[in-house]
């Protein structure tokens, strides 16, 4: 009797276990479905709103959808173009027919020419619901102009203008401490990405920011800001910017001189542009400097003609300078490569590439900061990385220590104008450390004219048949 007592107490056991695991597993599952079924609602209502949802700023220049006739009903439609697209698929694919499709691209044609549309931009389309007619369509060309096309009732045909988006351009101070990098200190500061960049571009033939940066770097900017009915949509041109690298300020001032061509200048007068970039990749890391080194293949000592730089593959190279594209080939060593030829004996070369740039083949000319090519690993490759050297009348040298030379200074019959607009400029930044400089101010000291505007076609604004 005991031991069918004990039996059974244990059989019970076991099956209240399997009821609690039962049980728990089934709980399980029930949390798991209704987190997957809130994912997937939110997922829907996410892609939903991208979808239909278009960006602030293009909200804000569309204009008041066409009036409609009697008994006519307009479809608002807003969608991205897609790789591969055309005018003329883009509108068939919203109901509208052949004919009437080419027509709209031929006679927009002399105004802007739809062929140029870009992949990922928006359009508006504005549509008769009853006839699939195009009554109205915007498309933005760049940042500062958009295209407006629409069907004149009276002609039944179509017409078309370029207008300039109106933007307020405020003039605004930026300063800031690097802590991390120069991207954390733009982002603490309350900017956008797109500034940290502006300043990498405009030092890049002075400070290398892979290497050069350290803790207490600081820097302060004048900027121009685009503003579209109160909302910041991006900035304009950095008016002025002192960036102090290792205890040196270096200056940079935009000025535009009374021919009305504008460039970035130091304050002696010297351009920023130098023959030269510091380096022919936007960001990289390097792994091999210019001398003596202990080859990573061949595992013997010798001396290394240039400077070898870690980036994943596909990394765009540019030219460090203008110049003649002397070869572009194959070797087992060099993997794919390409030399070109500059002024003053220069000769910079750029191995192991994955792929070059479309058009690139010996004798064209390239410009400075033009794509030649993508980083590989072609050739004797440890890893991805670009071999960039530089010779100068036949000698190889370490090309990140080259002292470029400068180009195109200020002209002397302009000089005068140009030291005191920089004399000006300096006070509004060692002013706005202080106190806040009101914009009045601000645009009385710059006195810089807007030039005049230029719409990106030269055709008449409006067309017809």
């Amino acid at each position: 009797m005991h031991i069918n007592f004990d039996f059974k107490r244990r059989l019970e056991k076991k099956k209240k276990t399997r009821k609690t695991i039962l049980c728990l597993g089934v709980g399980v599952l029930i949390s798991v479905l209704f987190c997957a079924g809130v994912f997937v609602f939110i997922w829907e209502k996410d892609a939903k709103t991208k979808k239909q949802e278009p960006s602030p700023r293009d909200k804000t220049i569309i204009p008041s959808p066409p009036a409609a006739g009697p008994q006519e009903q307009i479809v608002k439609i807003e969608y991205y173009i897609k790789n591969g697209d055309t005018i003329i698929n883009i509108l068939k694919r919203e109901g509208v027919e052949h004919q009437s499709a080419y027509q709209f691209f031929t006679q927009v044609k002399p105004v802007y020419n739809l062929k140029k549309i870009c992949a990922g931009k928006q359009y508006t389309l504005f549509l008769s619901k009853e006839k699939n007619e195009i009554k109205r369509f915007i498309y933005e060309i760049d940042p500062d102009y958009y295209l407006e096309a629409w069907r004149d009732e009276t002609t039944n045909c179509y017409k078309g203008k370029t207008v300039k988006i109106p933007y307020r351009v405020k003039r605004q101070f930026v300063s800031g401490i690097i802590r991390e990098s120069l991207f954390g200190s733009i982002l603490e500061g309350g900017e956008k990405p797109e500034l940290a960049d502006m300043i990498a571009s405009l030092y890049e033939y002075d400070i290398d920011f892979n290497r050069d940066i350290r803790k207490g770097d600081s820097f302060a900017l004048l900027v121009e800001k685009l503003y579209l009915k109160g909302e910041f949509i991006r900035y304009g041109h950095m008016l002025a910017a002192h960036f102090s690298n290792r205890g040196k300020t270096i200056r940079v001032i935009r000025y535009s001189n009374p021919e009305g061509k504008s460039a970035y200048y130091h304050p002696d007068g010297r351009s920023v542009r130098k023959m030269f970039l510091r380096c022919p990749l936007p960001f990289m890391r390097v792994t091999s400097g210019y001398g003596n080194r202990r080859h990573p293949l061949l595992k013997f000592s010798a001396r290394h003609y240039g400077v070898d730089m870690a980036a994943p593959v596909g990394t765009r190279i540019r030219a460090t300078a203008s110049g003649i594209v002397k070869v572009k080939g194959y070797t087992s060593s060099k993997g794919r490569f390409i030399t070109v030829r500059h002024k003053n004996h220069y000769i910079s070369h750029y191995y192991h590439l994955n792929s070059f740039a479309k058009g690139i083949k010996p004798g064209i000319r390239v410009e400075q900061g033009q794509i030649i090519g993508y980083v590989g690993r072609s050739g004797w490759a440890t890893g991805p990385h670009l071999h960039y050297g530089l010779q100068k009348s036949g000698r190889f040298m370490n090309p990140l220590s080259l002292r470029s030379p400068s180009k195109d200074p200020v002209k002397k019959v302009y000089f005068e104008d140009f030291k005191q607009y920089v004399a000006r400029v300096s006070l509004l930044l060692s002013g706005s450390h202080i106190v806040d400089i009101p914009e009045s101010i601000t645009e009385a000291l710059l006195e810089i004219p807007a030039p005049p505007a230029q719409a990106p076609v030269t055709s008449a604004n409006s067309i017809g048949q």
